[in-house]
């Protein structure tokens, strides 16, 4: 193989390892949200704990209402 298509796949694999942990982090971010949303936490209290925008705190709760 040409040392360009290691470089390419090599490139591609650490982008699919960082995209995984992403996905990861967020996965676990939620459930966190979830979780404490759970125990009767207002939506800006969980984004002040969790370190996130509260709109997106706000939209994950609104779509987990929405899903039940």
């Amino acid at each position: 193989m040409c040392e360009m298509s290691e470089k390419w796949i090599e490139e591609g694999r650490a982008e699919g390892r960082a995209e995984g942990r992403a996905e990861g982090e967020e996965r676990k971010a939620k459930e966190v949200v979830f979780s404490l949303a759970d125990r009767g936490m207002s939506a800006e209290n969980i984004a002040d704990i969790v370190k996130m925008n509260i709109a997106i705190v706000e939209q994950w709760l609104e779509g987990r209402a929405a899903a039940r």
